[in-house]
């Protein structure tokens, strides 16, 4: 091989070279621009649909916040519309209803049906009182259902119900306030004072307000007689405890005639 040949394939060769360095080169750049791009795209996909949610997000806290420190209305006399500026929903007196008043008794849980009594409950209030004889100066121990279908707004400081049974049952006492009228809040003062009181939890769907008696001696044996035909006694000094003959006894037809103006 000559001179010039091997100059030529030399040449060849550094040309073979330099192709396959500029493809590696290319190669590169390609993939490069590929992934930069990549990152551009993905960068707008996530502007385009995150950065509107994130901002349609902060608007509607804003609507809420706004709406939170709106003043609340209500119905007022007459049906004009007033306004209660600065008093949070959650406040008791926004959820006492129209024509009650918030009453607390400070109760042992217990008597608060175990302790198991959640604000939104309705409860009948039954009072337990030494009921005093004007005639005889002495007190008769009566039992009896005085409010019916009161409903519980509170237990403690909770104005939510929380389920917190365990803590309720544990507790010395229980603060339990009630949705009263006013006649049935002073009633309920005086009760207080002069007896002990108990609440009957109702299922939500009992509404109905009967008319209830005393429970005393007389009627308990009535009742105990009327279910099961069972007369009871017992020794307890001035204690009835038989029956009253004439309320099982019905009034028998009978029929009077007159002649000459006098009964036959």
């Amino acid at each position: 091989m000559n001179v010039e040949n091997k100059k030529q394939l030399v040449i060849i060769l550094f040309a073979v070279g330099l192709g396959l360095v500029a493809a590696v080169a290319t190669g590169q750049y390609i993939s490069t621009t590929m992934a930069e791009e990549n990152k551009r795209i993905v960068k707008e996909i996530k502007e385009k649909e995150v950065k509107p949610l994130v901002q349609e997000l902060a608007a509607m806290q804003q609507k809420i916040q706004a709406l939170e420190s709106r003043p609340i209305v209500a119905a007022g006399g007459g049906g004009a519309a007033v306004e209660t500026p600065g008093v949070p929903k959650s406040t008791l007196s926004l959820m006492t209803p129209a024509g009650k008043r918030a009453y607390t008794v400070r109760i042992d849980p217990l008597s608060a049906v175990g302790g198991m009594i959640n604000p939104g409950d309705f409860v009948d209030v039954l009072a337990h009182m030494n009921m005093p004889d004007p005639m005889t100066n002495k007190t008769e121990k009566i039992t009896s259902i005085v409010f019916q279908y009161v409903k519980v707004l509170a237990v403690g400081t909770n104005l939510q119900a929380t389920g917190g049974y365990e803590q309720q049952q544990v507790a010395p006492a229980l603060n339990i306030t009630l949705a009263l009228s006013p006649e049935e809040a002073g009633l309920m003062s005086f009760m207080e004072k002069n007896g002990q009181l108990q609440l009957v939890l109702r299922a939500p769907s009992e509404t109905a307000i009967e008319e209830l008696q005393k429970a005393d001696w007389q009627n308990l044996a009535d009742y105990v007689y009327d279910k099961q035909k069972t007369e009871i006694t017992t020794t307890i000094p001035g204690a009835k405890l038989k029956p009253d003959s004439e309320k099982k006894e019905e009034a028998k037809p009978y029929i009077e005639i007159f002649k000459g103006g006098q009964m036959q």
